[in-house]
């Protein structure tokens, strides 16, 4: 089970969450974001978390020259596409030699993830979240349920809304295309400051579970 940690925003904090040494670190790079990040962290301070981190950024309905030249800019491994983006733009980013994560907000009723097949070539991973009138980051989580229905291929985040309150429930989910978790809200003093011992006991929990596996 890896973990990706989203929404860092500050620098002082993000040496304290890379030395928790999570799978991925997630930088938002939506200006409506309160996780907007690109005026608080350098390129170089992003660039000085160790190479075995992937450094994601998240973006919302942005060109594709503009997220290959924010990822050249900041030396991201890849984009997490959290918009309305279509699987032509996942392609071109694909071409570009960028890992590419295409998030999915699910409610609370049956979703139709048929409408992900045409995305299935050119993603490395889906990322479902909750449905909120914004994007991503609510602390809200959806029916986990509904991923029964999941039978693509490609293997998944779980986001929206977990925490120490529920990460039993999201670690105990059965389905062979999870892939990791994505948090982020639930483990804030305020947004883009994580917590970190609550931080260190998420690890704990999913280290853990990787040690039984």
């Amino acid at each position: 089970m890896m973990l990706k940690i989203c929404g860092m925003k500050y620098a002082d904090n993000l040496l304290e969450v890379a030395a928790l040494q999570p799978d991925y670190l997630g930088f938002i790079f939506y200006e409506k974001s309160p996780r907007y990040m690109a005026n608080t962290l350098s390129p170089e301070e992003v660039m000085a978390i160790p190479d075995r981190i992937q450094k994601i950024g998240v973006f919302v309905n942005a060109t594709t020259d503009f997220v290959i030249s924010e990822a050249q800019r900041f030396g991201l491994n890849g984009a997490q596409l959290h918009g309305d983006e279509s699987p032509q733009q996942c392609q071109e980013l694909k071409e570009a030699e960028c890992l590419v994560i295409k998030a999915f907000r699910l409610g609370n009723d049956n979703f139709d993830f048929s409408q992900l097949t045409a995305y299935e070539d050119y993603v490395d991973y889906f990322l479902f979240d909750t449905q909120t009138p914004n994007y991503g980051g609510s602390g809200h989580s959806f029916n986990w349920s509904q991923l029964k229905k999941y039978a693509l291929a490609t293997p998944f985040f779980l986001s929206g809304g977990i925490s120490l309150d529920n990460i039993e429930d999201a670690l105990q989910l059965d389905h062979s295309q999870l892939a990791g978790l994505d948090v982020n809200s639930r483990f804030e003093t305020e947004p883009g400051r994580k917590d970190i011992a609550q931080l260190q006991k998420l690890v704990s929990k999913i280290r853990s579970i990787r040690s039984e596996g």
